[in-house]
């Protein structure tokens, strides 16, 4: 201990005497270990983690598929999912979801939105749950005319009851409905719902809606086939697998059922697709999320590599005190402890200099973090995560306390002090220094090759034509409860209060100061909505699937700019009353009436005919990444939202968001008791539609910035050394006739070759492991030359970059005074 201590103070003196060599080891290493740990915090709460809720690898989802679409991921009917759960063995439980947005009238304070869900009251039972306080759903809850019940979450129980323990018996008021609270979720209960919601090809709800990813609201889902008969599709059926049951036996057994179900006109084409809910809700985060922890592993080899650069470098230099520390009996031990503490000091420094920067960036990484990466709520940097920091940091130490001990178990102690030994540490010692550099340069190409794959993914993707055109375009959605907005489907589409509704809010629209066009629709253009089955009039005997379904009044098209590519737009006249019409897009017209004008035809759905009058533009409203659907705009006027959705849409030759409260106080002013919710720009609309992409572009060139920092100091460092080591060299050259030219060509020429090194290595890692990210790549291939090319060029120029200064040294070496030193 009594030696221990001793080597303590000295490497804390050797920190102390040489501050700028102890803070660049420090440094780069705290990089390294910083942005690991603030990387692997995230993949740790999202991926590591256990479950939140039991046994996650018995869980499935059951979807509905449609052969004439190809989409495999649809929600199922109201009576398929009873027949699937009546006759199912393979799955000890299955239910149901449906995702739906309320309007909450607190005791105090303004309407608010609430993300909810209706399910089947064996919901929370089977994803092994139970009511933080209160109770659950029982038998029965969900009849027809049974009672208004709800089960709220933690953070709701907080915000309007102070988590008093009283809450059982309360009542909260949704949609102008008294609801009586029977328990508070545990805050899993929402576990996967905006994942699940976001894979599906329709029937999305609040994931498409701009709501927040809790879900504040459970109420049963009521088993009424009439409200929900089999030609409509909104539910979710999740389901436990029996014990000894495998998701295959699951797909073959809800095949065989299908095959009967199939006999209903209304299923003629669908199919079924059993898949893991695990695959569903971490699947599409999981490639990214291993992307971003190899990249950060690189950072940290890196940042290595740097560290046991300087630390060769610091031992070369020691390399007289080791040579005299052995003539006087110091064995291999001795020095292998001193070295290990020195290298302990610094490494412990680096760790909390690293993990305190770990704290301050985490908060950066989970507020720009997509709304679609699940469980963010357990990202933390806990005693979990600063284990394996301090397991890291502990492996680091030991592998950098072996570099200057083996590189002073080579030094022969009598040459050395006789001053005849080499002042570079010998041929070996620095091809290392070389050769580290080259890995270094390696890896940084592998982080630049893949954030410019993300660049070039992002930029094919913002030059995607949407179809419609957001400038100045603002938006604001609203949900109208069916208390005071009767859904009657007896006089449908004569839904009197939605209308006037509708039109009254239009009219506040157009008395807004600098408005060029405004509409009411029932989505916005990147929400996908719902799609549904139809017929085409007169070849009643075709199966073309389903198409999306555009619910708008007249104004949409001249609001975002929809271009008209031949007959009419839908127009004013187009009321209740008149004949039903409809406009297609492109992709509709060209699939379904090849060859030929569609204007004059008829096709059919929701029992009713519609005339087609024109076709418009395509919209990618399933992103910019996805086909275009084909889909069809029908007046809203003749076609109301039997849910309540809508939103305005307001076109202005101004800043767009000048316009934020008076579209609020529009809405408003027409019912004070609606919540106004996803106010926003389209644009911005349109960029959190590709926030995942550039979430990782943006941590990917954070990364490779930082990678070529290291590589910039570390090609700097060995040069540097090395004119420093060959000044007696450099100036007998200079005496012999060289010029500064020569001398200055000579450095950059070894900086340069060590660049060639790294890009050669370097490519090769790169198009090896790019081709893992293929999947997320949009519009360009893992091995595109283009990005390849860029790569070099930046690696090339920061090398060169990096030889300027020891470059400039080398030449003002006097040759007289070089010569003449010892």
């Amino acid at each position: 201990m009594s030696g221990f201590l001793g080597d303590l103070r000295f490497a804390l003196r050797q920190f102390r005497t040489y501050p700028a060599f102890s803070l660049a080891v420090v440094a780069s290493l705290a990089l390294g270990i910083g942005m690991n740990t603030a990387v692997f915090s995230v993949v740790d709460g999202v991926l590591l983690r256990r479950a939140p809720v039991r046994d996650l690898d018995r869980l499935m989802i059951a979807w509905e598929t449609d052969g004439a679409s190809g989409t495999v991921r649809e929600p199922a009917s109201l009576p398929d999912f009873i027949d699937f759960r009546d006759r199912t063995r393979a799955f000890q439980s299955l239910e149901a979801v449906l995702a739906t947005e309320l309007n909450m009238t607190p005791p105090a304070g303004d309407t608010v939105r609430l993300a909810s869900l209706q399910v089947t009251p064996g919901m929370l039972p089977m994803l092994g749950l139970s009511p933080a306080v209160g109770r659950g759903f029982a038998a029965g809850d969900d009849r027809r005319g049974g009672p208004r019940i709800a089960i709220i979450s933690d953070a709701l129980w907080a915000r309007v009851f102070d988590r008093r323990p009283d809450v059982q018996g309360q009542t909260l008021r949704f949609d102008d409905v008294q609801y009586e609270v029977i328990g508070v979720a545990p805050d899993a209960a929402d576990f996967g719902a905006l994942q699940v919601l976001g894979r599906a090809a329709y029937a999305r709800g609040f994931a498409d809606r701009g709501m927040p990813a809790r879900v504040d609201v459970w109420t049963p889902l009521v088993s009424d086939t009439e409200e929900w008969p089999r030609q409509t599709h909104p539910l979710f059926m999740i389901g436990r697998l029996a014990p000894g049951a495998t998701r295959a036996a699951a797909q073959a057994e809800f095949e065989a059922i299908n095959v009967d179900l199939s006999a209903y006109p209304e299923n003629a084409g669908r199919g079924v697709f059993v898949e893991p809910l695990d695959t569903v809700v971490f699947g599409p985060v999981r490639p990214a999320l291993l992307v971003l922890w190899a990249a950060v592993a690189f950072v940290l080899l890196a940042a290595c590599a740097n560290v046991a650069n300087l630390l060769l470098v610091r031992a070369t230099a020691r390399s007289r005190e080791i040579a005299i520390r052995r003539s006087l009996g110091s064995g291999a031990g001795r020095l292998v402890r001193q070295f290990a503490v020195e290298t302990l000091v610094l490494t412990a420094t680096a760790t909390v200099a690293g993990v305190g920067l770990a704290f301050a960036v985490l908060g950066a990484f989970v507020s720009q973090a997509p709304a679609a990466l699940p469980r963010l709520d357990a990202v933390a940097i806990d005693l979990r995560v600063l284990a394996a920091t301090a397991a890291i940091s502990a492996l680091v130490a030991v592998v950098f306390g072996l570099v200057p001990t083996l590189f002073s178990l080579g030094v022969d102690p009598q040459t050395t002090l006789k001053g005849a030994g080499d002042t570079r540490g010998g041929s070996n010692a620095g091809r290392l220094r070389l050769g580290l550099v080259v890995a270094q340069m390696a890896l940084a190409v592998v982080l630049i090759t893949g954030t410019g794959l993300f660049i070039r993914t992002l930029w094919n993707i913002q030059q995607v034509d949407s179809g419609f055109t957001t400038a100045g375009v603002i938006k604001a959605e609203y949900n109208l409860p069916r208390s005071r907005y009767p859904v009657n489907f007896r006089v449908f589409p004569d839904f009197k209060e939605q209308h006037a509704f509708t039109r009254a809010l239009l009219e506040q629209a157009a008395l807004m100061p600098g408005v060029e066009a405004a509409a009411v629709v029932g989505q916005h253009p990147l929400d996908p909505g719902f799609t549904n089955s139809f017929s085409i009039v007169g070849r009643d005997d075709e199966r073309h699937g389903e198409i999306s379904i555009r619910q708008v009044t007249p104004g949409y098209f001249e609001t975002v700019g929809l271009g008209s590519i031949s007959g009419r737009p839908l127009a004013d006249q187009d009321g209740t009353a008149a004949p039903a019409v409809a406009v297609i897009n492109r992709t509709a017209a060209e699939r379904l009436f090849p060859g030929r004008s569609p204007e004059g035809e008829q096709i059919a759905f929701w029992g009713t005919r519609r005339t087609i009058v024109g076709v418009v533009k395509d919209e990618r409203i399933h992103g910019l990444t996805e086909e275009v659907p084909i889909s069809v705009y029908v007046p809203l006027a003749q076609a109301p939202s039997a849910g309540g959705a809508g939103v305005l849409m307001v076109r202005t030759a101004g800043d767009p968001m000048a316009l934020a409260a008076s579209i609020r106080a529009a809405i408003t002013s027409v019912d004070p008791q609606l919540a106004v919710f996803g106010v926003e720009p389209l644009d911005r609309t349109v960029a959190r539609s590709i926030g995942a992409e550039r979430f990782l572009m943006r941590l990917l060139g954070l990364f490779a910035a930082i990678a070529l920092v290291l590589v910039a100091v570390g090609v700097h460092g060995v040069l540097s050394f090395d004119v420093a080591c060959r000044t007696r060299e450099i100036g007998i050259r200079m005496a012999l006739g060289a010029n500064a030219a020569d001398v200055r060509r000579g450095v950059v020429r070894q900086g340069l070759g060590m660049a060639a090194g790294g890009l050669l290595f370097g490519i090769a890692g790169a198009v090896a492991l790019s081709r893992v990210i293929g999947s997320l790549l949009f519009g360009v291939s893992p091995a595109d030359p283009l990005t390849m090319a860029a790569t070099g060029v930046v690696l090339i120029g920061v090398a060169a970059a990096a030889c300027i200064l020891p470059a400039r040294r080398a030449t003002q070496i006097e040759p007289a005074r070089a010569i003449s030193e010892p």
